[in-house]
């Protein structure tokens, strides 16, 4: 059976004295752009730039300026079957407002040359925050931009944590595409509304925590030092990864994140189907089904 990958990511623990209203917003990405730009200089038989976007909605941010925070800057060549990148994480102590109502990671990333796509993933103090694809880059060159928002992860970000970096390239006479990456976190300030009598309100880092974050946030993944992603990787039916981990128990709500990616012989796990229905048209491929 083809091999796939299954990375059980972030169990959020909601604590007794922090009660919760509503239901957490799981997986909010925002994929921005990704441009095919050329190095050289514009004529009438080049082809025009071509832009990627995805239909979703946009991040809501507050109208105040973020504070920003460059976390890592590195350039990924042959890294398949290496460590991940490593990184220290410290809160934005140089903010002049330590007051966040809203918290946005940005992954931007450039390459030029032959390439595929590559799945990465990154991690907060073994927590997985985000998990996407590269863009395929061309001889003249991809640039790409993907936001989204963290501010769920708020206790994780404002304590000293080990940033983890995946993404497994492969770079040789035939594949010369180098992903330059630059990871910046955007503390949002809480506006200011002078009427708000409530000491909690929507627009405060503790109100917003206290509707969807979490006090407490463990991370079900695979500890460092590796040579590979800090996900789990299913390579059969009876493969089985585990992780112990324990839940307070003054815990009243716990939500389970869990991100699902196709790697090596699975990437075209949408065209498997069923045994039945693969018997009856003569078909070959094993389907993927997970049961939360």
């Amino acid at each position: 059976m083809a091999s796939s990958v299954i990375p059980l990511l972030l169990f959020s623990l909601f604590l007794l004295h922090h009660p919760l209203s509503s239901t957490a917003n799981i997986h909010k990405a925002n994929l921005l752009r990704s441009e095919l730009l050329s190095q050289s200089t514009p004529s009438p038989n080049d082809t025009p730039v071509t832009t990627y976007f995805e239909v979703t909605k946009p991040i809501r941010l507050p109208k105040t300026t973020p504070c920003s925070y460059q976390i890592l800057r590195h350039d990924f060549g042959f890294t398949y079957g290496k460590p991940p990148v490593l990184a220290n994480y410290t809160p934005p102590s140089h903010c002049p407002s330590q007051n966040f109502s809203k918290i946005v990671f940005e992954w931007k990333a450039t390459s030029k040359g032959r390439q595929f796509d590559r799945i990465f993933g990154v991690w907060l103090g073994g927590v997985e925050i985000l998990r996407s694809c590269t863009a395929e880059p061309r001889a003249t060159g991809t640039v790409w931009t993907v936001k989204k928002d963290i501010t769920r992860y708020y206790s994780l970000l404002m304590k000293d944590q080990t940033l983890a970096v995946y993404l497994g390239n492969l770079v040789n006479n035939i594949y010369t595409g180098i992903y330059h990456v630059n990871i910046t976190v955007h503390f949002y300030p809480a506006e200011q509304h002078f009427n708000d009598s409530e000491p909690n309100s929507d627009n405060s880092a503790s109100g917003y925590r206290s509707r969807v974050g979490a006090d407490l946030i463990l991370p079900i993944s695979r500890n460092l030092p590796l040579n590979d992603g800090l996900w789990f990787e299913i390579q059969n039916s009876t493969h089985i990864e585990s992780k112990e981990f324990e839940i307070p128990q003054n815990a009243y709500r716990a939500v389970l994140e869990v991100y699902v990616s196709f790697h090596e012989n699975d990437e075209f796990w949408y065209g498997n189907f069923p045994n039945e229905y693969i018997a009856a048209n003569n078909l070959t491929g094993t389907a993927r089904e997970w049961t939360i």
